[in-house]
Parts: structure tokens; C-alpha cells; sequence
């Protein structure tokens, strides 16, 4: 059982009846699902090999990726079964530009009333795929930049970040709302935070959302902790995050810091450096269909989680029938957190993080070492 990370004091309180009320409305999703985040897992062929991929993309098609007809005949159902204007898409891969039909995809999207947003490397988004994307009624990218040049080359190719940045700079120039850089936090990057924050900025990004890296993917299994924060780096990260949005805020500026994914991070810094409560909805409100029409909760789930094909299954019936394992609160209680004083705010973590690293996924151990 970890250990009291920190105990509330009196004004705390505040934080501590948000943090509940939040909670509450996730708990109530466990008997009552509501989708209302979509991922399509468009392909999982990249043109980058990432040392870090968690899905282990690569150039070649690995599975039967869905096609343009089956995936808008999925999207059908799913604008008949469910309220679509409540619905966010985030279209991941491998890279998604590499489908050649996206730009009709995300306008059926549109006409069903979905919102919608590609994950990205970035290389592929010349302004005229930018412009494609905007015309067909998208208007929120995400882009991933995994430090200053140096370091985001190491991992992602040479030439990539350049790439990177040239994408959010012609997204931008596209008209794109919400233009996001992603970066994977570790060791190597750690250091030079607050150059990435500048590189994006003045490529035009105006969020940016700091994440960890989990043992899955390229990956899975791996022992070395190259791309592993240890607790001292954890507590760093997390720190530079409030610093900068207490900055940022004190100086009027709009630009957003954030970080997101991972499980209770502690009272205090899970109000401070989320702003809204953002810990795993996987199979609450989060659903997904996977390159070649499996059904799962989101695609950093395990392959064996998933739990029909919305090729022969309709998509409402997999998801209301059979999502009980990730609706199971006995699942997230094991182990750890049998007895953890901070289940009840916590609710066990992120899914996927329990699944790919079992004996390192609760956060407050992590931030005590």
C-alpha cells in the first residue's frame, strides 16, 4: 500500500469536494456509460519508426485496416445509436495522413455532427493537407514533439522535428482552433522543457501537453530506464507543470500547459496542473474501433482487451453488452490499491497502465520512490 502521499489540510477542502464530486460522476459511468470520445485507429503504417512507439508502427500494413466503406457503414450506426454532437473523434495511428481517403472520413465525420482532431507526427501536414482537413470540417490537431531538435531526432528520425514544427506552423496558417503539441517526457528531454515550450510556440501551437511513456508497444517488457522517469524526475515534471501554468496565468497569457493520462497524482497537483479532471474514462466514455474493426476502450489498451468486431457486431451492442471488464471496479482495486486511502478519488489508475506495467502504474508510489 503506498504511503499517505499527502493529507489534506484545511484549505484543501475545496480541491478535496471537487476532486469528489468528479469522482462521483465517473463512478456513475460505471452502471451508466456514455460515450462521448470516440478514437478511430485509422492504420497502424507510419513513415516514421519512434524508438517509443507504443503501438510499434511501422511503414508496412500489419492487419487488414478497415475501409472507406466499412468505416463510414460503422460511423452510421453509430450517428443512429448515440447523440453525435456529443462526440469528440481523435484519429490516431501509425500516422493517419498515410490514408489516402482521411480527408472523406473526417467530412463524414462532420455530417454525422462529430468533432473531430488527428494525432500526428507532424512531417506529412503540408498546408495543403492542412487545408483538406479544415475544409472537411476538422478543426483541433495534435502533434507530437519529443524535445528540441537534438532530442526529438534521437528518437524520431532525423529531419522529424523540423517536420514537426513545419506541421503545426501549417495548421495554424490553415485556420485550424486548437493546434497541440504533444511531448512523451523522459530523461533525455527532461532537461530542456522549456526550449520544447518555445519551439512550439513559435511554430504556432497553443496548447501543449506533457505525457509519460508507458512499458508497451516497442517497448513492452523493456528493463532500461532510458525512457523511464524515476520518482526524483516524476516530481520534477509535475512541478515545472504548476510552475508554468501559475505563470502563465499570472501573466495573462493563453498559451496552455498541461499534463495528462496517468493515474491520482495527489490532491493538490491534480486540481493545480490538470484544471479538469482527466484520469483513464477508458470504457466509461471512451470507446474505440482499431485499424481493422476491432471494438475496444481506447487503443493504448491491450489488443486482448478488445471485445468484438464492429465488422460483425454492431458497434452499440459491444459496446453496452460486453464492456464489463472495464466497467469491473474489482479489477481497478486489486493489488495496491486494495487498501490505498486514496481508492476513492483514484478509482485504480489508468487501465492501460495497470495492464502494461503492473507493478509500477500507481502514480503515488511512483512520486515517493
Amino acid at each position: 500500500m503506498p504511503k499517505t502521499l499527502e493529507r489534506p489540510r484545511l484549505r484543501d477542502f475545496p480541491y478535496l469536494v471537487e476532486l469528489r464530486r468528479d469522482v462521483e460522476e465517473r463512478r456513475r459511468l460505471f452502471s451508466e456509460p456514455d460515450l462521448t470520445y470516440f478514437f478511430w485507429e485509422c492504420t497502424l503504417r507510419c513513415n516514421l519508426r519512434c524508438t517509443h512507439c507504443g503501438s510499434s508502427c511501422g511503414p508496412t500494413r500489419k492487419d487488414d485496416e478497415l475501409t472507406t466503406e466499412q468505416i463510414c457503414a460503422i460511423l452510421d450506426t453509430i450517428g443512429e445509436d448515440f447523440d453525435c454532437s456529443r462526440i469528440f473523434v481523435s484519429i490516431t495511428g501509425g500516422e493517419p495522413l498515410l490514408r489516402q481517403d482521411l480527408y472523406e472520413v473526417v467530412a463524414h465525420m462532420t455530417g454525422l455532427g462529430m468533432r473531430t482532431c488527428i494525432v500526428s507526427n507532424g512531417t506529412l501536414l503540408t498546408p495543403q493537407r492542412a487545408a483538406r482537413l479544415y475544409d472537411a470540417g476538422m478543426r483541433t490537431i495534435s502533434i507530437s514533439v519529443d524535445g528540441n531538435q537534438r532530442t526529438h531526432d534521437a528518437v524520431r528520425g532525423e529531419g522529424s522535428y523540423v517536420g514537426a514544427l513545419a506541421g503545426i506552423t501549417n495548421a495554424v496558417e490553415a485556420g485550424f482552433e486548437v493546434v497541440e503539441a504533444i511531448t512523451c517526457v523522459r530523461p533525455a528531454n527532461l532537461p530542456v522543457l522549456s526550449l520544447v515550450e518555445r519551439g512550439v510556440r513559435e511554430a504556432g501551437a497553443n496548447l501543449w501537453r506533457l505525457i509519460t511513456i508507458d512499458r508497451m508497444g516497442r517497448l513492452e517488457g523493456a528493463t532500461d530506464d532510458e525512457f523511464w522517469l524515476d520518482s526524483p524526475q516524476v516530481n520534477y515534471l509535475l512541478d515545472y507543470i504548476d510552475q508554468r501554468r501559475v505563470d502563465l496565468a499570472r501573466q495573462g497569457d493563453p498559451f496552455d500547459v498541461g499534463f495528462s493520462c496517468g493515474g491520482f497524482i495527489g490532491l493538490r497537483r491534480e486540481k493545480a496542473i490538470r484544471g479538469d479532471h482527466n484520469q483513464c474514462h477508458a470504457g466509461l466514455c471512451v470507446g474505440s474501433v482499431l485499424s481493422d474493426g476491432q471494438v475496444s476502450a481506447c487503443p493504448s489498451m491491450p489488443r486482448s482487451w478488445a471485445q468484438g468486431n464492429a465488422l460483425e457486431t454492431r458497434f452499440s451492442k459491444i459496446w453496452f453488452e460486453r464492456f464489463a471488464d472495464y466497467r469491473d471496479e474489482k479489477i481497478r482495486r486489486e493489488g495496491v490499491c486494495a487498501d490505498c486511502s486514496w481508492y476513492d478519488v483514484c478509482l485504480g489508475g489508468g487501465l492501460h497502465e495497470r495492464l502494461a506495467q503492473p507493478d509500477q502504474f500507481c502514480w503515488l508510489e511512483r512520486l515517493q520512490g
